[in-house]
């Protein structure tokens, strides 16, 4: 796959994941809808912490020569924990930056360095283009998970006080 092609992909899935998003608050963010274990602003989070991750993995694959990664040693199992501790305007704000930050590293690509590598401790030998690739079938998932969520979200409880100019 052409670099411009794997960057309009990361593109279009991120607009997946945000089409539903728009209207909510905080509160629907955070709701858990009944049977399942995730808000919204968990798969947020979950998706943040991962492209961080795929990102820093990807420039060490261009800078150096195969580095050894680890596994990332901690769970999904905490996600809902770490979702509480940021605000969802920071988690969106980390999304986009995170995101910029991949397309810019993609966009000083070629194909051959689309190929070089880490080397995963369990996985065993991960691309650039392998882990840019994860991380589109990997939002694609969790696209459908919270467009789902957003449209189970109850409307907000709180009551808004429309503000009007004395006249």
């Amino acid at each position: 796959m052409p670099v411009a092609e794997l960057r309009s992909d990361l593109q279009s899935s991120r607009a997946r994941l945000f089409a539903p998003l728009r209207g909510l608050n905080e509160e629907q963010f955070r709701q858990v809808a009944v049977g399942s274990d995730w808000s919204i602003a968990t798969h947020l989070a979950h998706l943040l912490r991962l492209e961080r991750l795929y990102g820093e993995r990807a420039l060490r694959a261009l800078r150096e020569d195969e580095p050894q990664v680890p596994s990332m040693g901690t769970t999904n199992d905490d996600e809902p924990a770490s979702a509480q501790q940021l605000a969802v305007p920071q988690i969106i704000h980390g999304l986009q930056a995170t995101r910029r930050a991949l397309d810019e590293l993609l966009a000083s690509c070629d194909e051959r360095m689309l190929a070089r590598v880490v080397v995963h401790e369990h996985r065993g030998r991960l691309s650039v283009w392998e882990m840019a690739t994860k991380i589109i079938a990997h939002e694609g998932e969790h696209a459908e998970a919270v467009a789902r969520l957003a449209a189970e979200v109850p409307a907000t409880r709180r009551v808004i006080i429309p503000l009007r100019e004395r006249g």
